[in-house]
This record gives C-alpha cells, structure tokens and sequence, in this order.
C-alpha cells in the first residue's frame, strides 16, 4: 500500500517507508549491526521508528484491513500486522516519474525496488565480490550459459526438515531440469556453460552425477564455499549444516543470485519466489543480451510471468 497510490501521493505528499526493529532470525547472532534486516541491508531512509508518532495519538491511524479508509492528511500510517493489498490504477505513483503507468515498465520497476530494498552493507558487498571471484571463470561467456536455481529441501511437500515451514510445491524430479537444458542446447547449440545452485546438497550432487553421464561437454560453474544449508528458513539456526552462521548462508544465498545474473536461460520452478526473482532481477540487472525461461513447476500469479516472460 505504501508503494502506491492507495495514499495519494499527488494529493497528499509522499510518505517515508520506515521498516520496524523486530528482530529477524535469520541475523542472529549479527556481528555487524542490529540483529534485523539492517544486518546485512542498507535502511531504506535515515528517519528512525523515533521520528513516528505514538500510535493511538491524534496524528496516526492503524491500517486493519483492505477495505478501511482512513484520513489522508495525519501524519503516521501504520500498517496492519495481517498481510493484504490494495488494488489500485495508478501502480507507480509513489516513484514520481512523468508519464502515465503506459510510459513505464512494470518489471524494471519492481527489480528496481527490490534491488533497493536489498542493497548489501559493505561488508557483506565484499563477501559476495569474494565468491564471486572465487566462483565464476574469467573466460564465462553469458550469451552462452544456462542457469539452474535448484529449489528443493523446505519447499517440497512432505519433507521431514526440523524447524522449517511446510512444503507447498510437489518438487519436479531432477530430470525435468535436465530436459530443460537439453531443450536450450537445441535451441542454441553454442551453449558451454551451466550455473548450477542450490540450497540442497543432496538434489545439487544428484544433478551433477545427471550433467556427467548426459552432458559432460558442459562446463559446470559452481557456487564456491555455498554453505548449502538445506532449508529456506532462517527460524532454526539448528537445521543448517553444523558451523554454518547466518552471516554465511544469506552470503551464499545472495551470491548464488549474482552467478546466475551471468546466464541466458534458465530453467526454474516459479512457484518459489526465490526462483523467480532470479531471472526477473536478470531480465533487468543481467549480463546477458535476451533472457528465456522454462518453467517446470508453473505458478500462475503475476510475479511468476515476469519470470517466465518479462510481462
């Protein structure tokens, strides 16, 4: 809602997005900053929950749901604590650009929102610049690379995994990744490389052994050091491999996105968001000229065509 014109910019003035200070599992034990999302990201302004009004005081209103209308004109909106979303016409307002929404690109938008709203501190710029030296060879064409987000472990229903949320994809066999790289090398038969990540070890080493028996002329490019975790979640720092700080895993995880802004094609499964956002950021940050998409596991939201079609 604070990203649109639900409040009425051009009425009323832009509002400031300030995030809360609750802590996040997945930054504890923080040794560079707070143990919240300013961890690892940079905040999105330099105003502080200090700065707000108290809630319940003549200046604020708090959100409940969808439907609730409010006044426009007091100073502090607090969102409510339930998810939910306002439709609204005019889905860029709040970026203050000229033009109508016609004028503008609604994926470039939304990558560049995100990227944004995940802008690393730089310590941890360093440490993904690091893997990523360590990973990616100095000759990778990405005209000429096929990227294989793996998404597996926490995400399939009926794992067994202590500490994650429930699975909410029937995972594809591995073999449908293959199928799908096959499908681009037909396509582009000067295809030489394939990014392959994944935060399950097992499902990773298992497509490997795949890529060696059906297409060894590939070279393989390999996330180095990814810890590999095993989950999604951040909530049990138990469920990790042992010895794997939090610090480690969102290093890994986000140095695993920039490997993939290498490639051309990817094959995914767009019912994770995680798979999807990788060739949406591509579509836009990437390095290569045009990017093409298999989708092997559809969603049929609107995030999940970006990914698979830019639109």
């Amino acid at each position: 809602h604070a990203l649109t014109d639900g409040d009425h910019f051009t009425k009323f003035g832009s509002r400031i997005l300030i995030t809360d200070d609750k802590l996040w599992p997945m930054a504890k034990g923080c040794l560079e900053g707070p143990e919240t999302r300013d961890c690892y990201f940079e905040p999105l302004t330099s105003c502080k929950l200090t700065d707000v009004d108290e809630m319940r005081t003549s200046n604020t209103t708090v959100l409940k749901d969808a439907k609730e209308e409010y006044d426009r004109s007091l100073r502090t909106v607090y969102s409510s604590h339930k998810l939910w979303f306002r439709l609204v016409k005019h889905k860029y307002a709040w970026t203050s650009l000229p033009g109508d929404q016609k004028d503008h690109s609604a994926i470039t938008i939304m990558a560049a929102s995100l990227a944004y709203y995940f802008r690393p501190k730089p310590w941890l710029q360093a440490e993904i610049n690091e893997r990523i030296h360590r990973s990616i060879p100095s000759d990778l064409n990405p005209e000429r690379t096929v990227g294989v987000p793996i998404r597996r472990s926490d995400k399939c229903l009926g794992h067994n995994i202590s500490g994650s949320a429930g699975g909410e994809l029937d995972c594809p066999p591995l073999s449908l990744y293959l199928e799908g790289v096959k499908k681009f090398i037909s396509f582009d038969p000067l295809i030489e490389n394939i990014i392959v990540t994944s935060e399950d070890k097992s499902a990773c080493d298992e497509f490997l052994e795949l890529m060696k028996k059906e297409l060894p002329s590939l070279r393989v490019v390999l996330n180095v050091g990814d810890v590999q975790q095993g989950t999604g979640s951040g909530s049990k720092l138990e469920s990790y491999v042992e010895g794997a700080a939090n610090a480690n895993v969102v290093a890994s995880a986000l140095t695993s996105m920039h490997l993939h802004l290498r490639a051309r094609y990817f094959v995914i499964t767009s019912k994770s968001t995680w798979t999807s956002t990788i060739p949406v950021f591509a579509r836009v940050y990437g390095l290569a000229s045009q990017i093409f998409v298999i989708d092997i596991a559809p969603n049929t939201n609107t995030y999940s065509s970006y990914a698979r079609k830019g639109s």
